[in-house]
């Protein structure tokens, strides 16, 4: 090949169309990430409660419970699943958290709701916390198992119980042999 002579990769006025191609395809790629990110995000569901009814059920856990510390993000998953169950729950939950008053205790705000008629309200909130469903029926809601708040008192000698010996996931081991005497033993 001399030098005047055009290579066989540019055309006939001697550019690189491969730099070209690539130049193109590279904006044609940005410009196309770029103009559908943008109305997806518009149309992606909103999951998260908003703030204020999600603090009102915080603030209503936190007095009839008297656990300051309560985890937020379980907290928008047990909301959601009422929501789900229940979709006026958010305006439910207003009468409640007018109720309470910095340093309530638990039985004088049971009392307050018991005397508004949102007892019942109160009570799946509370079986929500510690049973880690919503519902009662079996059409409820699973949220939280492992930190379901009945398993509190114990965890520190028990493990959260399951049908497995070792723990969830524990069938991913392999099945003792049942004719071992140290199974048999063990028993």
């Amino acid at each position: 090949m001399t030098p005047n002579s055009p290579h066989s990769e540019c055309d006939a006025t001697g550019t690189d169309t491969n730099r070209r191609r690539f130049l193109k395809n590279s904006l044609i790629v940005t410009a196309g990430c770029f103009v559908t990110s943008l109305p997806l995000s518009g149309l992606a569901q909103n999951t998260s409660p908003s703030g204020e009814p999600l603090r009102a059920f915080i603030q209503v856990t936190q007095t009839i419970t008297e656990h300051k510390h309560v985890n937020a993000e379980l907290a928008a998953h047990f909301f959601n699943a009422f929501i789900k169950k229940v979709p006026e729950f958010a305006q439910q939950i207003t009468p409640l958290v007018q109720l309470t008053q910095a340093g309530m205790s638990a039985a004088t705000f049971a009392e307050r709701a018991q005397a508004a008629g949102l007892q019942g309200l109160l009570q799946q909130i509370i079986t929500a916390w510690y049973t880690g469903t919503v519902g009662n029926d079996y059409h409820g809601i699973l949220v939280s198992y492992q930190q379901a708040w009945m398993y509190r008192t114990v965890s520190d000698g028990l493990v959260v119980p399951t049908y497995c010996g070792n723990g969830p996931l524990w069938w991913t081991v392999p099945v003792p042999d049942a004719n071992s005497t140290a199974v048999i033993d063990a028993l």
